[in-house]
Order: structure tokens, then sequence, then C-alpha cells
């Protein structure tokens, strides 16, 4: 388990080695040569331990032996991360062509000096090593080739496929009892344990009868929850109004579902405390029908809230049942081993011996195919399989753990970061993607963008059935993901077990504290007495806190030490109530610095001062959580930067001291150019001084922005003009602030030919023409538009819709909306159509060959006369 360290250690030596190799000089050699052998070396302990790991497993030898790695794998990625900071502040301040100089020649041989001397303390640890290694004969081998490889683009038929085998006839069951409005028990209980499926099954029962209730809600509990966060979310989902769950939402909720038909899941809930707290905000309503499906470990807690007659036990299945499962997932392994004449036989007795010891339980199963689809396609590697699945007295565990050895060394660390979060916590694929990138986790090779190598990344993850999708994109890309509380539980047990992260909630202990890497928080004060005085704020690389805890008590004095300290810093997310103000500009001290989301839930405004612009390889600013955020104007010049994403709230601000002097040189610039910003969201112009002009941006392809009227409207143009190369962009949010109207047609938007995602918000005069919208629309999302002719004749004609939202008052006409029949001009590649708040409409109108490809119309307009076809009848699902 040393592999991950090591491989960041190759990356970050061949990284300082290439910036060395453009300067030219024998007075470099000695730092190169050093430099070099620390790759090399490296690369050859890698190499040993993907043998020695695989050999001996369980020799408490070869255990000790990868601990001494590991912590001088964690040696010299410290000297690394060190003397890269100073080489790069070097050549900022153009140190190397300065070297003539006597104080240049000082300040080389000082730092190549002391440099030189920590690696001949690395090099007497090898030695030392070695000499161990081979003092108590730990022995390595040659890699037989039979280790499977992976192509990241390669598809897996199984990894859309719900995994119901076995599950038919609970399904047919369980939604019967559901939907028996004779029954005298209005609560389901699906209990048993972890990974037998309970969440999966309550997943199709609950798809298979909710539109049969009035309203219906689905909640996940967990082992800490937020119980008043949790009713609000119940209250969202049933459709209640906003104002009503805001403030006193246990009586407010309560009282509407008195008067309503619902049903509610409660997954995951593990105390009766929990549900006596929900309670409150859940009438036992069950008289007209209404039900209750919770799923639960703890069979008593199922017992106390439906009675014992609620009780459905899932068990693990057969093995005839986990035999169809362990196929069906391993079906592509099977179908080319036949292709190439193995003998099929054979291999199903290998996967009969397997499944044996997944004892029935379906994660396992599942697991473990995941794995072999992977595998070399023959019988030897589907034996060596075999002889790897440990004894019988744990084998969920040990299968757990195999799915994890078995990853490719530079998922290791990826799939680990998951562990760094709340358990069941939906985590964006944006976010989690921006984090391995920003501790250099993903290795681009040629030309891709790194977040479309993340993405592959979170593929393959799926694909092993590591983790699973939460949500997807519109486009069929993933969203969202979350992951098993079994493999969560395995993620923090590895990550402790190499120091790869802690959680403060955890017992620390003096080992554990000196080498920690990364140090989140769920629950507990991420203040003085826990984070910085228990862990060497100089090692860790990321602090994430989700507790929101109150930083803003932290002494200022200690927050500007411990910025000082975190000079290895690369990820920071704070979810907190406060932060100090305005921030020490001793953060600008943070060099590694590549991903910063701060969630600040106070009205306070909090200021980055101008100095963040020293953070070099900072690519990720997420601010949405910030309520008042002062940004500097020079945050433009940063070249590294991709993405910025800034709360409604947020302001540019000027540097009285600096840029305000040079105001007019400053607003006027046409030199500045943001060649590497992708991402530009929640920029409101009209907080911009009047003659403001942004900097020419040559690569966005994601930008949303707020504006008002008369001179905000021209700042608008102005900011939708910088972008000089307009093919690029492919998002775009506009919102409209006041009530009067504006004409949409003066932003000309039909010069961005390769848009396929635009979401308006705000009072428009009409729409354009077809023509004059971007024609590779894909979908197009319409709030508060205020539209009062049909829109319908316009946007039939887009040739690539396929998703149509209209949200709340964006028509306001009295008459129907005809969609009118079939051909290439009349909605040819509509799929979904989504109908919200639309309360003056009357009739929806679709004749017999409209909308040919309509697979989805959700209606949540009240009032609505329907003149629709049987076949879109047959797809109509009612909205909130």
């Amino acid at each position: 388990m040393a592999d991950i360290i090591l491989q960041a250690v190759i990356k970050k030596a061949v990284d300082i080695a290439s910036n060395l190799l453009i300067e030219e000089g024998s007075r470099f050699s000695r730092l190169k040569a050093n430099i070099n052998w620390i790759e090399s070396e490296m690369r050859y302990i890698q190499s040993y331990l993907e043998n020695i790991d695989s050999m001996q497993a369980g020799d408490k030898r070869v255990a000790t032996l990868m601990s001494d790695i590991r912590s001088l794998g964690l040696d010299v990625e410290d000297i690394l991360d060190k003397y890269s900071i100073e080489i790069a502040s070097a050549k900022r301040k153009g140190f190397f062509t300065r070297l003539r100089t006597a104080s240049g020649i000082f300040g080389y041989i000082y730092n190549t000096h002391n440099f030189v001397a920590e690696i001949e303390g690395i090099k007497e640890k090898v030695n030392d090593i070695n000499r161990r290694r081979q003092t108590y004969g730990i022995q390595e081998r040659h890699s037989s080739g039979e280790e499977g490889t992976w192509n990241a683009r390669r598809s897996f038929p199984h990894v859309d496929e719900p995994n119901i085998v076995g599950f038919e006839e609970h399904i047919k069951n369980l939604v019967a009892r559901m939907l028996d409005e004779s029954s005298q028990c209005g609560v389901v209980s699906i209990t048993g344990m972890a990974g037998l499926g309970k969440t999966t099954l309550a997943k199709k029962v609950y798809n298979s009868c909710r539109q049969s209730f009035d309203c219906s809600a689905w909640i996940c509990v967990s082992q800490q929850p937020n119980i008043s966060e949790l009713l609000r979310d119940i209250a969202r989902q049933v459709g209640m109004e906003k104002e009503k769950w805001e403030h006193d939402v246990e009586a407010n909720l309560f009282a509407f579902l008195c008067h309503k038909r619902y049903a509610i899941v409660i997954d995951d809930i593990w105390e009766m405390k929990h549900w006596d707290a929900l309670k409150t905000g859940i009438p036992y309503n069950f008289d007209s029908g209404s039900r209750i499906l919770l799923t639960s470990r703890n069979r008593d807690v199922g017992v106390h809230i439906g009675g014992q007659s609620s009780l459905f036990e899932l068990q693990p299945l057969d093995l005839e049942k986990s035999r169809n499962l362990f196929f069906k997932m391993a079906r592509s392994s099977v179908e080319i081993m036949k292709e190439a004449s193995c003998d099929p036989p054979q291999l199903q007795n290998i996967g009969e011996q397997i499944l044996r010891r997944c004892g029935g339980v379906p994660l396992a199963i599942v697991l473990v195919a995941g794995m072999l689809s992977q595998r070399e396609r023959t019988v030897h590697a589907w034996e060596r399989v075999l002889g790897s699945i440990g004894g019988e007295e744990d084998p969920c565990l040990e299968i757990f753990t195999l799915s994890y050895k078995d990853l490719p060394t530079n998922l290791k660390p990826c799939f680990l970061y998951f562990g760094l979060f709340p358990e069941d916590y939906e985590i964006h694929a944006f976010d989690i993607i921006n984090m391995w990138a920003g501790e250099g986790f993903i290795q681009c090779s040629g030309e891709r963008e790194i977040e479309d190598v993340g993405e592959d990344y979170l593929i393959h993850l799926i694909s092993r059935n590591l983790i699973q999708v939460g949500r997807k994109k519109f486009d069929g890309r993933i969203k969202s993901i979350r992951i098993h509380d079994i493999l969560h539980s395995l993620c923090v047990w590895v990550a402790k077990e190499i120091s790869f992260f802690i959680t403060t909630n955890d017992e620390v202990t003096c080992n554990s504290a000196m080498r920690v890497r990364r140090v989140t928080s769920h629950s507990s004060n991420l203040g003085d007495t826990i984070l910085f005085n228990n862990f060497r704020t100089t090692e860790l690389r990321a602090v994430l806190c989700f507790s929101g805890n109150d930083w803003s008590k932290l002494k200022r004095k200690h927050a500007k030490k411990y910025l000082q300290e975190l000079k290895c810093l690369r990820v920071l997310s704070l979810n907190c109530s406060g932060l100090p103000f305005p921030l020490p500009s001793e953060i600008g001290n943070l060099g590694h610095l590549s991903y910063v989301r701060l969630s600040v839930q106070s009205n306070a405004y909090v200021e980055l001062p101008t100095i963040i612009s020293n953070l070099e390889n900072l690519v990720t600013l997420d601010i949405r959580g910030c309520y008042y955020m002062f940004i500097p104007h020079i945050i433009w010049n940063m070249k590294k930067l991709r993405h910025i994403l800034l709360s409604k709230s947020c302001t540019i601000k000027f540097d009285c001291r600096g840029l305000l002097r040079n105001i007019g040189k400053v607003l006027h610039s046409t030199e500045a150019i943001s060649v590497n910003l992708q991402t530009l969201y929640g920029l409101t112009v009209q907080y911009l001084p009047h003659n403001y002009l942004f900097p020419k941006f040559t690569n966005l392809k994601k930008l949303g922005f707020s504006f008002g009227s008369g001179s905000n409207l021209l700042k608008a143009k102005v900011l939708l003009d910088s972008i000089i190369v307009p093919h690029k962009l492919e998002i775009l949010r506009l919102h409209y602030l006041p009530r009067h109207a504006f004409n949409i047609m003066d932003l000309y938007l039909h010069r961005y030919e390769n848009l396929f995602r635009f979401h308006l918000e705000g009072r428009v005069t009409e729409l354009p023409e077809y023509d004059k919208l971007p024609q590779n629309l894909t979908k197009l999302t319409l709030v508060r538009t205020f539209l009062k002719a049909d829109p319908m004749d316009t946007l039939k004609k887009l040739p690539k819709l396929k998703i149509l939202q209209f949200d709340f008052d964006s028509y306001i006409g009295e008459k129907m909306m005809v969609c009118s029949g079939g051909g290439p001009h009349n909605f040819p590649q509509l799929q979904v159509l989504d109908i919200t708040g639309l309360y003056n409409l009357k009739e929806l109108l679709v004749e017999e060959e409209g909308m040919p490809q309509l697979a989805k119309l959700r209606i949540g307009s009240p009032n609505l006369v329907m003149r629709i076809p049987s076949r879109i009848h047959d797809i109509t699902e009612k909205g909130k």
C-alpha cells in the first residue's frame, strides 16, 4: 500500500527535473543528478513492492518492510515539496538569470547544499532498508504477466443495469404491500446485514409505485443525521411551499401530510431516536393509504417504527441466485473466453468456488465480478483471484480489501479520497475530480483535458462497482457519486493504515498524527485544540471540513501562524459559520494550493486579499457558498486558474493602494488575456464600474452571470464580447434581474455555434427566431421569462433540442401551447418536455405525429387540460 506514495514521489521528481532541464549550465548538474536518482530509485522500489505484496501477503516481515518504505516515501515527498516551492519562487523572481551576482551564487550554493544533504540522508535510509531486506530473507519474484490491464475507454455492459437478480418476487410482494389500502400496517421495514441490497430493493419498489400516491419523498438518514434538514428535504420533495418549510418545518409538514396520501422512503436509518425525531413532521396517516418504506441494518429499528408485522428481513442469496447474479455481472468475461475456445465448464467451476466465499452477499458478488472483468481472460487468472480471497471467517472483508488492492496504482488514492467525505454524502463529480487534480493524482497524456481523464477514472471505479452513480447530467455524463457504507469504511481503514488521511472524529494516536497527510472533519470542531495542535500542519496536503463550525473565533494570530505553516497544502474545503475577516495575507504563502472551496454560513463580508495572486498553482476557486465576498481584480491575472464559481453577491474589488491609482489603465486594458479559464459562474456585472472591461477569454466553456438594465445590459454585452473564441462556449446561464423586459436579440447568441445548454431566467420581450438561437442547443431551460406569445412555433425548429424545460412563469399565455405534427422542423429530437408552474396555461395540445422522439413528459402545472396522443399519455409523469 506504499505504492501510492511512491507514485506521487516519482511524479514530483519528474516535474522538478523537467523544470530544471530548461536551465543551462553545469552549476545545476549536482541538483539534477539527485533529482534523477530519486526518480530512478523510487521506480525500482515501486516495482519491488508490486511483487513482494502479491507474493507474501500476510507476512509480518513484509508489513514491517512496507511500513519502512512508506515512511521513506513520505520523507522524500516532503523534501521535494519543500524545494519545488523554492525552485518555482526562484524562477519567478528571475533568480537563475542573476547567478552571476554574488548574492545569487550564495543563495544557489546554500539551497543546493541543504537539498543534497537531505538526499544523502535518504540514501542512507534506502541502504538500511535494503540491508534489512537481505538480512531477514524477504525476497522478490518476477511478475508472471498475468495482471489485468485497463483500457479507460472500454465499455462495460453491466454498468447501468440494476442489480436485481433474486429480487423479482421481493419487488412484486413489497409493491403489493405498499399499494394495499386495506392493510392495517402502513410501514414496510426492509432489514438485513450490510451489502444485501436493501437500498437497491427499496429503490425498485419506490420507483414502481410512487406515481400511485399524491406525493412522495426519499431521504437517507445514516449514522449522524441532521433531522431538521431531513424534514426540509421531505417538504421540498412533496411540494410544500418554501415559506412553510423554512420556518417551523415540523408542524407545517405534519399539517401538510395529514391531507395527503404520501409515500416516504427512509433509507439507512440506524437508531430508534432518529425516527422519534423525524415523526414530529410525519403523521401516521395510514388510513388514507399513506405508506412509509424504510431500510435498516437494525431489526429492532424496524419493529420500533412499524411493529413486527412490518418486517421484511432480507436474506443472503442462495447459490442459484448468486450464480445468476455473478454470471450476469461477469458476462463479458465469459463471452470473451468462449470466443477464445477456453473451457466454459472449467471457468464456471472456478466461479462456483468464488461464489461460496462470497456468502450470498450481492455486494461481494458484484465486486468480485467487477474485478474479474479487468483480468486476463484465462482460467489461470481467475484461479489467482480465487486464491487471493481470504478464509471462511470473514470473506466479505477480504473481498472488499482485495478489490482495493486490485486497482491500478494511480487509482488507489482516488478511491481512498471518497473516505474523506461523510458517510452517505452525495459527492459531485466536479469536486472530486478537481480535488484529485489538485493533489496531482490525475495523469494526463497527449492533449486530453485533465477533467476528461478524471471522468475516465470515475467510470473505471464505477465499472468495478466500487462507487455508484448518484445522478447523471442531461447528456448522460456523471453528475454525482455515492459510495456504499462498507466501502466507505474500507477507505477509512486503509487510509489510517497508510497515513493517507484521518478524521478528527477518530481517536488520534501519536503515530497517526505524526505523518498524516489529510484531515477531514464531519462533526467535531476544527479549531485550535484538534486540528493544529494534534497534527503536524507542515505536512498536511488537504483539509476538509463538513461540519459548519465557527472559524471566526479562531484568533487572528493563530490563523496567521497556521497559514504560514500549511505550505504544502493543496486542497482546502471549508463549510463553516464564520471566517477571520479579513483573511490574513499569509494565505499567499500556500504555494501548492490548487483547490479552494469556501462555504461560509454567515452574512458577514469575507475578503480575499490581493496577495492571493501569489497562489500560482490555484486551479479551482469555488465560493458559491459565501453570501458576501470581495474578489480582487487581480484574479484575472492568475495563469493557472481554470474554474471560478462565485456567489451572486460577490464583488470585484480594486486595491486602493495599487490598482485604484491606475484604474484607467486597468479598466481599458485590452492586453489582459485569460488563457486557461474554462468556467466562470455567478458573476454579477452590475457591481462593476461603469467602464469596466473584461480580459479576453480564449478558452471559456461555461459561463453564468446576472445583470440588470441600462448600463448593466451594456456590461453583459461587453462580457459576452470578451469571449474571443465563441465556438468554445458550451454552457450559458443568464439571469436578468429587473422586472421590465429586455431584448435578448441584443446579445447575439447565435454566434455561440457549439452552445448546447442554455438557461435563461428573467423577463424578455420575446424569443428570437430559431435561426438567431444557437443551432446545437440540446437543453433549454426558461424561468420567469413571462413570454406572451406561444414559444413552441420557434423552439420546434431547433434541430438538436432534446430537453425543454418551462419553469415558473416562463410562459403566461392563456391560450394552448400547440405542438404541430411531425417533420424535420417539429421537435425532431425532443426526448423530455418539462412543464412546471405555468399557472395561466389552460390546455396543452400535441398532434398525433408531434414530438416523435418524446420519451418523458413531466407536468407540474395545475388545472392543465391535455389533448395528447395515447403514446404520450403512457410516458406522462405528475410533477411536484
